[in-house]
Protein backbone atom coordinates (compact mmCIF):
# COMPACT_ATOMS: atom_id res chain seq x y z
CA UNK A 1 0.00 0.00 0.00
CA UNK A 2 1.13 3.57 -1.20
CA UNK A 3 0.22 6.54 1.31
CA UNK A 4 1.46 10.22 0.91
CA UNK A 5 0.10 12.44 3.88
CA UNK A 6 -0.57 16.03 3.38
CA UNK A 7 0.23 18.47 6.11
CA UNK A 8 -2.64 20.82 6.90
CA UNK A 9 -4.07 23.14 9.06
CA UNK A 10 -6.93 23.96 6.87
CA UNK A 11 -9.81 21.62 5.26
CA UNK A 12 -8.34 19.98 1.93
CA UNK A 13 -9.83 17.49 -0.31
CA UNK A 14 -8.04 15.59 -2.34
CA UNK A 15 -9.89 12.27 -3.07
CA UNK A 16 -9.56 12.71 -6.78
CA UNK A 17 -5.64 12.35 -6.75
CA UNK A 18 -4.79 8.57 -5.78
CA UNK A 19 -3.30 7.23 -2.90
CA UNK A 20 -2.94 11.06 -1.05
CA UNK A 21 -4.47 11.92 1.88
CA UNK A 22 -4.72 14.58 3.82
CA UNK A 23 -3.30 14.79 7.89
CA UNK A 24 -4.77 17.22 9.88
CA UNK A 25 -1.76 18.73 11.82
CA UNK A 26 -1.34 20.57 15.16
CA UNK A 27 -5.17 20.61 16.23
CA UNK A 28 -6.63 19.91 20.03
CA UNK A 29 -9.24 17.98 18.72
CA UNK A 30 -9.79 15.51 16.54
CA UNK A 31 -11.22 15.63 12.92
CA UNK A 32 -11.16 14.43 9.49
CA UNK A 33 -10.23 10.37 8.59
CA UNK A 34 -6.56 10.77 9.77
CA UNK A 35 -5.29 13.32 12.64
CA UNK A 36 -2.27 13.65 14.17
CA UNK A 37 -4.17 14.55 17.57
CA UNK A 38 -5.01 10.56 17.79
CA UNK A 39 -2.89 7.84 18.98
CA UNK A 40 0.33 8.30 19.87
CA UNK A 41 0.94 11.57 19.17
CA UNK A 42 2.80 14.93 19.40
CA UNK A 43 0.39 17.20 18.15
CA UNK A 44 -0.20 19.78 20.94
CA UNK A 45 3.50 20.77 19.80
CA UNK A 46 3.32 21.73 16.45
CA UNK A 47 4.00 25.01 17.39
CA UNK A 48 7.58 24.23 17.65
CA UNK A 49 7.83 20.62 15.29
CA UNK A 50 5.61 22.24 12.30
CA UNK A 51 4.64 19.37 10.01
CA UNK A 52 7.13 16.97 11.62
CA UNK A 53 4.18 16.62 14.13
CA UNK A 54 2.60 14.42 11.17
CA UNK A 55 5.92 12.63 10.37
CA UNK A 56 5.73 11.38 14.50
CA UNK A 57 2.44 10.30 13.78
CA UNK A 58 2.28 8.75 10.24
CA UNK A 59 5.89 6.51 12.05
CA UNK A 60 4.09 6.01 15.25
CA UNK A 61 0.06 5.01 14.02
CA UNK A 62 0.65 3.54 10.47
CA UNK A 63 1.14 0.07 10.43
CA UNK A 64 -0.35 -0.81 7.11
CA UNK A 65 1.59 1.42 3.95
CA UNK A 66 4.77 -0.25 2.54
CA UNK A 67 5.79 3.40 1.06
CA UNK A 68 5.00 6.52 3.03
CA UNK A 69 5.63 10.11 2.49
CA UNK A 70 5.03 13.31 3.62
CA UNK A 71 3.43 16.10 1.95
CA UNK A 72 2.06 19.63 2.75
CA UNK A 73 -1.05 21.57 1.37
CA UNK A 74 1.34 23.56 -0.37
CA UNK A 75 4.04 21.47 -0.95
CA UNK A 76 4.37 18.36 -2.89
CA UNK A 77 7.14 16.29 -4.65
CA UNK A 78 7.15 16.51 -9.21
CA UNK A 79 6.97 12.31 -9.01
CA UNK A 80 5.25 11.93 -12.80
CA UNK A 81 7.38 12.76 -16.24
CA UNK A 82 10.04 15.08 -13.80
CA UNK A 83 11.78 17.75 -15.95
CA UNK A 84 15.44 17.67 -15.42
CA UNK A 85 16.18 21.13 -15.21
CA UNK A 86 13.73 22.80 -12.63
CA UNK A 87 14.15 22.79 -9.18
CA UNK A 88 10.35 24.27 -8.48
CA UNK A 89 7.26 24.83 -10.61
CA UNK A 90 4.57 27.07 -9.09
CA UNK A 91 0.57 25.38 -9.88
CA UNK A 92 -2.87 27.57 -9.47
CA UNK A 93 -4.32 24.37 -7.73
CA UNK A 94 -3.77 20.97 -7.64
CA UNK A 95 -6.20 20.18 -10.72
CA UNK A 96 -3.41 21.65 -12.63
CA UNK A 97 -0.72 19.05 -11.81
CA UNK A 98 -2.65 16.21 -10.76
CA UNK A 99 -0.75 14.12 -13.59
CA UNK A 100 2.56 15.13 -12.49
CA UNK A 101 1.66 13.50 -8.73
CA UNK A 102 0.93 10.54 -9.91
CA UNK A 103 2.48 7.40 -7.80
CA UNK A 104 2.12 4.54 -10.18
CA UNK A 105 6.38 4.98 -10.27
CA UNK A 106 7.08 4.74 -6.66
CA UNK A 107 7.63 1.76 -6.13
CA UNK A 108 9.39 0.98 -9.18
CA UNK A 109 11.46 4.11 -8.04
CA UNK A 110 12.38 2.96 -4.72
CA UNK A 111 13.39 -0.03 -5.83
CA UNK A 112 16.90 1.60 -7.02
CA UNK A 113 16.66 4.73 -4.66
CA UNK A 114 16.78 4.97 -0.80
CA UNK A 115 14.26 8.09 -0.45
CA UNK A 116 12.71 10.54 -2.15
CA UNK A 117 13.22 14.00 -1.66
CA UNK A 118 12.79 17.45 -2.79
CA UNK A 119 15.71 18.78 -4.95
CA UNK A 120 18.59 20.84 -2.72
CA UNK A 121 17.95 24.58 -2.51
CA UNK A 122 21.34 26.30 -3.04
CA UNK A 123 22.48 28.81 -0.45
CA UNK A 124 24.26 32.12 -2.62
CA UNK A 125 27.05 32.65 -0.03
CA UNK A 126 26.00 30.13 3.37
CA UNK A 127 26.38 26.54 4.17
CA UNK A 128 24.14 25.23 6.46
CA UNK A 129 25.53 25.75 9.56
CA UNK A 130 25.94 29.56 8.55
CA UNK A 131 22.62 30.03 7.18
CA UNK A 132 21.11 28.43 10.28
CA UNK A 133 23.34 30.36 12.83
CA UNK A 134 22.87 33.79 11.51
CA UNK A 135 18.74 33.11 11.29
CA UNK A 136 18.21 31.09 13.97
CA UNK A 137 20.84 31.83 16.51
CA UNK A 138 24.48 30.09 17.50
CA UNK A 139 23.57 28.67 20.20
CA UNK A 140 20.66 26.78 19.19
CA UNK A 141 22.79 25.23 16.51
CA UNK A 142 25.24 24.14 19.35
CA UNK A 143 22.30 22.76 21.28
CA UNK A 144 21.55 20.46 18.09
CA UNK A 145 24.81 19.18 18.01
CA UNK A 146 24.93 18.68 21.89
CA UNK A 147 22.35 16.55 21.47
CA UNK A 148 23.55 14.42 18.31
CA UNK A 149 26.28 13.66 20.81
CA UNK A 150 23.92 12.63 23.12
CA UNK A 151 22.01 10.91 21.46
CA UNK A 152 24.04 9.44 18.29
CA UNK A 153 27.25 10.25 18.52
CA UNK A 154 27.94 7.63 15.26
CA UNK A 155 26.82 10.81 13.19
CA UNK A 156 29.84 13.42 14.53
CA UNK A 157 31.77 12.02 11.75
CA UNK A 158 29.52 13.16 9.22
CA UNK A 159 28.83 16.89 10.60
CA UNK A 160 31.60 18.84 9.50
CA UNK A 161 30.80 17.15 5.83
CA UNK A 162 26.82 18.19 5.63
CA UNK A 163 27.22 20.84 7.48
CA UNK A 164 29.56 22.96 5.27
CA UNK A 165 27.74 21.89 2.39
CA UNK A 166 26.03 24.72 0.49
CA UNK A 167 22.69 23.58 -0.64
CA UNK A 168 20.11 21.31 1.51
CA UNK A 169 17.26 19.42 1.42
CA UNK A 170 14.68 21.56 2.56
CA UNK A 171 10.27 21.71 3.99
CA UNK A 172 10.76 18.05 5.65
CA UNK A 173 9.14 16.29 2.28
CA UNK A 174 9.75 13.20 1.64
CA UNK A 175 8.61 9.62 0.68
CA UNK A 176 10.50 6.22 1.24
CA UNK A 177 9.25 2.36 2.17
CA UNK A 178 7.92 2.75 5.73
CA UNK A 179 10.83 0.68 7.27
CA UNK A 180 13.79 3.29 5.60
CA UNK A 181 10.95 5.99 6.92
CA UNK A 182 11.00 4.50 10.43
CA UNK A 183 14.34 3.65 10.78
CA UNK A 184 15.12 7.54 9.98
CA UNK A 185 12.15 8.58 12.45
CA UNK A 186 13.69 7.04 15.26
CA UNK A 187 16.62 9.00 15.08
CA UNK A 188 15.15 12.22 13.76
CA UNK A 189 13.35 12.04 17.34
CA UNK A 190 15.88 10.78 19.24
CA UNK A 191 17.32 13.69 18.65
CA UNK A 192 15.02 16.45 18.95
CA UNK A 193 12.98 15.25 22.10
CA UNK A 194 17.13 15.92 23.37
CA UNK A 195 17.00 19.19 22.30
CA UNK A 196 13.68 19.66 23.30
CA UNK A 197 14.92 18.97 27.35
CA UNK A 198 17.48 21.10 26.70
CA UNK A 199 15.98 24.45 25.15
CA UNK A 200 13.73 27.02 26.33
CA UNK A 201 10.47 26.79 23.83
CA UNK A 202 9.01 30.72 23.77
CA UNK A 203 8.10 32.65 20.73
CA UNK A 204 11.54 33.23 19.92
CA UNK A 205 11.54 29.20 19.09
CA UNK A 206 8.73 28.88 17.11
CA UNK A 207 9.55 26.22 14.59
CA UNK A 208 12.70 25.83 15.67
CA UNK A 209 12.67 21.70 16.10
CA UNK A 210 11.17 21.87 12.57
CA UNK A 211 13.83 23.81 11.19
CA UNK A 212 16.71 21.64 13.17
CA UNK A 213 14.82 18.34 11.83
CA UNK A 214 15.22 19.86 7.97
CA UNK A 215 18.92 19.66 8.96
CA UNK A 216 19.31 16.60 10.60
CA UNK A 217 17.77 14.82 7.41
CA UNK A 218 20.49 16.17 5.56
CA UNK A 219 23.10 14.77 8.11
CA UNK A 220 21.21 11.69 8.66
CA UNK A 221 21.49 11.10 4.56
CA UNK A 222 24.87 12.40 3.90
CA UNK A 223 25.97 9.72 7.45
CA UNK A 224 24.21 6.31 5.86
CA UNK A 225 25.18 7.04 2.22
CA UNK A 226 21.53 7.18 1.10
CA UNK A 227 20.50 7.06 -2.35
CA UNK A 228 18.35 10.08 -3.07
CA UNK A 229 16.40 10.65 -5.77
CA UNK A 230 15.87 14.19 -6.38
CA UNK A 231 12.70 15.60 -7.34
CA UNK A 232 11.32 19.04 -8.45
CA UNK A 233 9.12 20.76 -5.92
CA UNK A 234 5.77 21.84 -6.52
CA UNK A 235 4.38 24.58 -4.63
CA UNK A 236 0.79 25.27 -4.51
CA UNK A 237 -0.70 28.96 -5.10
CA UNK A 238 -3.51 30.55 -3.26
CA UNK A 239 -6.15 30.87 -6.02
CA UNK A 240 -7.80 33.90 -4.39
CA UNK A 241 -4.76 35.76 -4.44
CA UNK A 242 -3.58 37.40 -7.35
CA UNK A 243 0.08 38.11 -7.11
CA UNK A 244 0.81 34.69 -6.76
CA UNK A 245 4.38 34.57 -7.47
CA UNK A 246 4.92 37.81 -4.95
CA UNK A 247 3.45 35.75 -2.12
CA UNK A 248 5.70 33.01 -2.85
CA UNK A 249 8.61 35.60 -2.84
CA UNK A 250 7.36 36.85 0.54
CA UNK A 251 7.60 33.09 2.15
CA UNK A 252 11.00 32.28 0.69
CA UNK A 253 12.45 35.24 2.34
CA UNK A 254 10.38 35.43 5.60
CA UNK A 255 11.42 31.32 6.00
CA UNK A 256 14.99 31.52 4.97
CA UNK A 257 15.72 35.52 4.38
CA UNK A 258 14.05 37.61 6.81
CA UNK A 259 17.06 40.10 7.04
CA UNK A 260 15.90 40.69 3.24
CA UNK A 261 12.71 41.78 4.33
CA UNK A 262 14.41 44.42 6.85
CA UNK A 263 16.53 45.65 4.03
CA UNK A 264 13.16 46.33 2.02
CA UNK A 265 11.10 47.62 4.64
CA UNK A 266 13.75 50.23 5.19
CA UNK A 267 14.02 51.32 1.68
CA UNK A 268 10.34 51.73 1.00
CA UNK A 269 10.19 53.55 4.44
CA UNK A 270 13.47 55.95 3.64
Amino acid sequence: MVRLYVATQKPLDISAIENYVPLTVGKAEPGGAFNDATGDSISERNRFYCELTGHYWIWKNDRQSDIVGLMQYRRFLWLNRAPRMICRKEFASLADCRELLDTRQLSTLLDNQDIILPRPYAFSRDTLETQFCRFHRRENFTLLLDAIRKTHPEFLKSVEKTFNRRTAYLANLLIARKETFDEYSRRLFDVLFEVERRIDLNDQNARMLGYMGERFLNLYVDHNRLRVKEMPLIFISNAEKLETSRIDLRYIKRRYFPALLTIEQTMRNA
